[in-house]
């Protein structure tokens, strides 16, 4: 109609996404909760934490209804989980300390919780019993690594059973660590089993996450060492441990010296890690005589199991 002017038409404003996630979190009360729950409830609240754009959530406050006091409820809610956890953690880490939880009985325990991932997210009970034990968070932000070096990827509660199964470490071996990161696979081994471990990584931070977590639980049989696994004597390693920790040339380097080790002394590697430019240099030294392959392990055949050719 002529004359009439029209209002212009009102936008739709969608409902935030972090609403129904924190609606699902805060029901989830710490008190009482055990470590490993404890260290999921804390990675799932992170996940939300990362992925709020501040600008945005501040136009999220101010526009719908009630969200300011859900999210005043969010921010309570990761102050308990962080109380809960360092009270959890220190009672905990004191308990190994005084010898409470005995190698055989702590493989026990966290192979006992399950490697089924959980419904709404990354990780599984043993994960979050292991990763919380050690504070290793999969939500780290990654800095960029030496340039023969891999992005710093915890080993899975899984493979670690899985390792511990298939190459049964005896008290008076070594395990070697290759590219350990933040030292879960050694950590593990050394408070799971009667071995000694010896992690080795070129990333300082990691490193010192790593003897952190080590000291804090008294674990006399591990240490860790910041170093270039092109620099160090490898000797007295018995069984090897490789999570696809580089590739190309540092792989190559690194296969033909335990190729020459095995050449001289008894050895197992458990190298996981694609074929091309990793594995592709390991089965060489069986190639060459070097090592047996004894199998090929994991969901897709990507662990190697290798020991010395004893013919």
């Amino acid at each position: 109609m002529r004359g009439c002017r029209l209002s212009p038409p009102r936008l739709a404003l969608s409902r935030p996404f972090w609403i129904d996630r924190v609606g699902a979190l805060l029901p989830a009360a710490p008190a009482g909760l055990a470590l490993g729950p404890l260290w999921h409830l804390r990675e799932r609240l992170q996940l939300v934490r990362e992925e709020i754009d501040e600008a945005a959530l501040a136009l999220d406050l101010q526009v719908n209804e009630g969200a300011s006091e859900l999210w005043a409820r969010f921010e309570e809610r990761e102050r308990d989980v962080a109380r809960a956890l360092a009270a959890v953690g220190a009672a905990r880490a004191a308990e190994h300390r005084k010898g409470v939880h005995p190698p055989e009985a702590f493989r026990a325990e966290w192979e006992s919780l399950g490697f089924a991932r959980h419904a709404e997210g990354a990780g599984t009970p043993a994960d979050d019993l292991l990763d919380g034990l050690f504070a290793l968070s999969r939500l780290d932000h990654f800095e960029a690594p030496a340039p023969h070096a891999l992005l710093n990827l915890a080993t899975r509660a899984e493979r670690i059973s899985d390792f511990l199964e298939t190459i049964a470490p005896g008290r008076d071996e070594l395990v070697v660590d290759l590219g350990s990161g933040s030292g879960k696979l050694a950590l593990t081994v050394a408070a799971s089993a009667q071995t000694q471990v010896r992690g080795i990584e070129c990333e300082g931070r990691y490193v010192a996450h790593a003897r952190r977590s080590a000291e804090g639980l008294g674990l006399r049989n591990v240490r860790f060492e910041e170093a270039d696994v092109r620099d160090v004597d490898l000797d007295d390693g018995t069984h090897f441990y490789l999570f696809y920790p580089f590739r190309g040339p540092v792989a190559r380097t690194i296969a033909a010296r335990l190729g020459a080790l095995a050449r001289d002394k008894a050895i197992s590697i458990y190298a996981a890690g694609p074929a091309l430019s990793f594995g592709e240099h390991f089965l060489a030294e069986v190639a060459a005589g070097a090592l047996t392959l004894r199998g090929r392990r994991g969901e897709f055949g990507e662990v190697l199991h290798l020991e010395s050719r004893r013919d």
